[in-house]
C-alpha cells in the first residue's frame, strides 16, 4: 500500500454537514465504573466533524430527560450545532448500552443491548423526525455541502432530496433495511453507499447498485473495499497500535471520507479521481485505528488533544504499527451512569400504579 498524508487539517471555511439520523445516549459499561456519552452513528459522525472544524448540524428527536441532557452537553462541548435535536414531552431519548465481552478468540470485543438492565424493559428506541420538522429544516437558508444519512423515513428522504438539489454530497450509511421502497429511494438519492459487510453485505444488489457513485463495503479488521467507475479496489485496514475498543470505527472512517471530500459538495465528482479517494478513505481508517486504544465510540476525542491525535496519525503512517508508543487515556468522563436508566425505573415508587400480576412486564418498543 502507497504512503498517503494522514495529517490533520480543519476544514477551511467551516462547510456545514447535515446529519439526519440515529442520536442517542452510550452507557459503557467499561474499566472503572464506566461513563456516559452522545453516541449513535449520526451523533458520532457529528461530534468528529465539529473535531475537524465543521459546521456540523445534527437532525433527530430527543425527549425532555437526563439522556438527552447528557447528548446536548457532551455534542456542545464538541462544537455541534444544537439547534435541531428537538425537545418533546412525548418523546424518549435513545439509550444503548455497550458491554465488553470475548469473542471466541478470547479477544476483547463489544456488545449493545437494548433493554434495561434492571425492568428488563425496552430502552427507548429512535424515531424518526416528521414531515413538518423536515419542511422547517428546508426552508431555512443553510446550505450543507454534505448530508449524513443512517435511518430512512418519508421525511428523512425529503431533506436528502433537498440537500441533493442544493448541490450537497449524500452519503448513506444503513445498518438495516427496514422500508424496502423507501431504502431504495435511499440508495437511489445518495452519491456515497457504505454499508457493513457483517450486516448487509448478504444483499449482492446493494454491490451492483447504479446510482451511488461510490459503493463502500467495510470488512471490520479486514478492512474495506470500495467501488468507484465500476472497479472495486481492497484497502486493509491499519493495525491499531493499541487496542481496548473497536465501537465507533465505522463512524471515524465516514467523519474521515467527508473531511477530505465534502467541502465542495456533489462538485467533487466533476474531477474526483481513484487516488483522491483511496488517500480519503485511508485517512479515515487511521482515524478509526487510533480511537480503538480508547473505550467508547469516540475515546480519542475525550482522551487526545488535536496534537496528539496528529502525532499519533503521523507515527501511525511512519513507523510498524509494534513500534508505536501506547498513549495513557487521559479522558475525563464527568457523566456518570445513572442508578435509573429508563423512564420506568426512574419514577418515584409512590407514584407508580400497583402491579396486576406476578408476570414479567410486556416489553414495548418506543
Amino acid at each position: 500500500m502507497t504512503r498517503v498524508d494522514l495529517s490533520l487539517k480543519s476544514a477551511a471555511g467551516h462547510p456545514s454537514c447535515i446529519g439526519v439520523g440515529f442520536v442517542a445516549v452510550d452507557i459503557v459499561e467499561g474499566s472503572g465504573e464506566g461513563f456516559v456519552s452522545a453516541g449513535g452513528s449520526c451523533g458520532n459522525v457529528m461530534a468528529i466533524l465539529a473535531w475537524l472544524g465543521w459546521n456540523a448540524v445534527p437532525f433527530s428527536r430527543l425527549g425532555r430527560d437526563w439522556a438527552a441532557k447528557t447528548i446536548r452537553k457532551d455534542l456542545g462541548e464538541s462544537g455541534v450545532a444544537l439547534d435541531y435535536l428537538s425537545e418533546e414531552d412525548t418523546v424518549q431519548t435513545p439509550i444503548v448500552i455497550q458491554r465488553f465481552v470475548e469473542d471466541v478468540s478470547g479477544r476483547r470485543t463489544h456488545r449493545f443491548a437494548l433493554t434495561c438492565p434492571e425492568c428488563g424493559g425496552w430502552l427507548p428506541r429512535y424515531r424518526p423526525i416528521t414531515l413538518a420538522q423536515a419542511n422547517r429544516l428546508t426552508s431555512l437558508s443553510l446550505k450543507p455541502k454534505t448530508l449524513y444519512l443512517d435511518r430512512v423515513s418519508p421525511a428523512a428522504l425529503r431533506v436528502a432530496a433537498w440537500a441533493r438539489d442544493m448541490g450537497a454530497m449524500v452519503l448513506f450509511e444503513p445498518s438495516s433495511i427496514g422500508d424496502e421502497r423507501q431504502f431504495q429511494k435511499a440508495v437511489d438519492l445518495c452519491h456515497i453507499l457504505k454499508y457493513s459487510h457483517d450486516r448487509l453485505g448478504h444483499l449482492r444488489d446493494l454491490r451492483e447498485a447504479h446510482s451511488p457513485q461510490i459503493i463502500i463495503e467495510t470488512l471490520a479488521e479486514e478492512g474495506l473495499r470500495v467501488r468507484y467507475r465500476g472497479d472495486w479496489t481492497e484497502l486493509p485496514a491499519f493495525e491499531a497500535p493499541w487496542f481496548r475498543d473497536g465501537a465507533g470505527s465505522g463512524d471515524w472512517c465516514s467523519a474521515g471520507l467527508i473531511h477530505h471530500l465534502g467541502t465542495h459538495g456533489s462538485a467533487v465528482f466533476q474531477t474526483l479521481q481513484k487516488p483522491r479517494l483511496l488517500a480519503a478513505l485511508r485517512f479515515g481508517q487511521a482515524l478509526a485505528a487510533v480511537n480503538c486504544g480508547y473505550e467508547g465510540a469516540r475515546g480519542a476525542m475525550h482522551a487526545l488533544s488535536r496534537d496528539q491525535m496528529a502525532n499519533a496519525l503521523t507515527e501511525l503512517s511512519s513507523c510498524k504499527p509494534e513500534q508505536l508508543p501506547e498513549v495513557q487515556s487521559t479522558a475525563n468522563h464527568d457523566s456518570e451512569i445513572p442508578k435509573k436508566i429508563c423512564a420506568t425505573c426512574s419514577t418515584d415508587k409512590k407514584d407508580r400504579a400497583p402491579p396486576k400480576s406476578k408476570r414479567l412486564p410486556r416489553r414495548s418498543a418506543s
